[in-house]
């Protein structure tokens, strides 16, 4: 493999699906995975969804999978990693509405949210902290969090190390208050759902 070449067309955060691995029972046709890096050689170092760290190489069979795993977070609800379509229909209906990219963070992150989300009084989510912990925005009705280098044309997948620090950062759900020194905002648990006879209410 030429290693430039398969950088450029694997970068970090680009999920690619399996197809075979030779002599790898344990690496099943179908499975998912989030690239990490590719080394000098131009293996492909891969997170895979179950679990496993082995580096795609020469001869086995993969390709690029049409969708990223993002970090959704829902007023109310405690944030979740999902898989979504890449699709620019699939980011509308996730946040609801038209999208707008927002990159408050030193990281190539993004939160993709509703554009109209405060003007069309959308639930307060989270709030955004500076690097000085002081207060600078609150994020308006659904959002997601994904992986956005500079150098790609396209939001990616969450590497594995983002993922774990922005599922950290958004993980509970936060309500806000006016207060006479300004806004107050107190993480809470996240809403339970009602079960009955097995089904959600």
């Amino acid at each position: 493999m030429n290693a430039e070449r398969v950088s450029e067309e694997y970068m970090k955060g680009t999920r690619v699906v399996l197809s075979e691995m030779a002599g790898e029972d344990k690496m099943p046709s179908g499975l998912r995975g989030t690239v990490t890096s590719v080394d000098d050689i131009g293996q492909i170092h891969v997170a895979w969804d179950n679990g496993s760290s082995l580096a795609l190489s020469e001869g086995d069979n993969f390709s690029k999978a049409d969708t990223m795993k993002v970090l959704l977070v829902k007023p109310g609800e405690e944030a979740k990693m999902i898989e979504i379509d890449d699709s620019l229909s699939s980011m509308q209906q996730a946040v609801g509405g038209m999208i707008e990219e927002y990159m408050p963070f030193e990281d190539d992150v993004a939160i993709v949210c509703n554009e109209g989300g405060k003007l069309m009084g959308l639930p307060p989510n989270r709030a955004i902290y500076g690097d000085d912990g002081r207060l600078m925005d609150v994020m308006s009705g659904t959002f997601f969090v994904c992986y956005a280098p500079i150098e790609s044309e396209k939001f990616l997948s969450l590497p594995p190390d983002m993922e774990k620090k922005y599922t950290e950062m958004f993980r509970s759900p936060e309500e806000f208050f006016r207060t006479s020194e300004g806004i107050k905002v107190v993480r809470t648990e996240p809403k339970v759902r009602e079960k009955s006879a097995g089904m959600e209410r």
